[in-house]
């Protein structure tokens, strides 16, 4: 059997070989893009719709990639515009964060079988669905995907310093909003 990695992603590519490089994207990458649509679009099935549409995207763009980023790199971002594309027909997208929106996004997550929360998880899940969108996004993606600044910025289609500078103020806010409640 063969080890599913970058590089054997892509010699499926250069062989042109697109449905073992999706099936082995869909093998490497399964979880983390689930999770990465999961935290934007919050729902879980709705997840699954824009991770199936996510690999559709991908396997129609896989003979078009010209490996100017890493293969995680470019899903990411499809898995990224579909997600901002089903929040925006969905009416989602750029809403301003209301305490109702607040409630509603963290009582879908608190309701949802596949979510287990404890009280500092509580916190960070109460900071994260106060914060606008892009805000969220960038604390997402750094916070919990591990993704570098750069590979944020080229997401998010945003400078790196701005990143930077967004993720570190949040990530302050979020010391002292646990700090009080200690």
């Amino acid at each position: 059997m063969t080890r599913v990695n970058e590089e054997y992603l892509l010699t499926c590519l250069n062989e042109k070989d697109y449905d073992a490089a999706l099936k082995g994207i869909m093998d490497l990458y399964h979880e983390m893009l689930y999770w990465h649509i999961r935290k934007l679009v919050v729902v879980h099935e709705d997840a699954d719709d824009v991770l199936q549409n996510t690999y559709i995207k991908v396997y129609k763009g896989l003979k078009n990639f010209q490996q100017k980023s890493s293969l995680k790199t470019w899903a990411y971002r499809i898995a990224y515009n579909e997600s901002m594309r089903h929040l925006e027909k969905s009416g989602r997208k750029g809403m301003v964060v209301s305490d109702e929106v607040a409630q509603n996004y963290w009582s879908k997550l608190t309701a949802d079988p596949y979510f287990d929360a404890t009280a500092c998880e509580e916190e960070l899940h109460g900071f994260m669905a106060e914060l606008p969108e892009r805000k969220r996004q960038i604390f997402l993606l750094k916070y919990f995907e591990q993704h570098t600044f750069e590979q944020i910025g080229n997401l998010l289609n945003t400078n790196t310093n701005s990143v930077k500078t967004t993720f570190y103020a949040l990530k302050r806010q979020l010391e002292e909003k646990i700090k009080a409640a200690i």
